[in-house]
């Protein structure tokens, strides 16, 4: 939670997503954890409003419209 929590300084800090080329909006993404506990937090950005879409775990594929998890 503290790490979703940080997005609220700064969230632009943060990578654009590999998704990000499938969606019509651009999808940043936060690392989270170490070694083989890495999780990628998913989010936007829109005005000054940070909204998560996703946590996935670091070894899932990259999320695509069609993925329904």
């Amino acid at each position: 939670m503290d790490a979703v929590g940080s997005l609220s300084t700064f969230p632009a800090r943060c990578a654009e997503a590999p998704e990000s080329r499938f969606f019509d909006r651009e999808i940043r993404q936060l690392l989270y954890g170490r070694g083989r506990n890495v999780y990628r937090i998913l989010f936007t950005i829109q005005d000054d409003v940070v909204s998560v879409l996703h946590i996935r775990h670091g070894a899932r594929e990259v999320m695509k419209p069609d993925d329904q998890d």
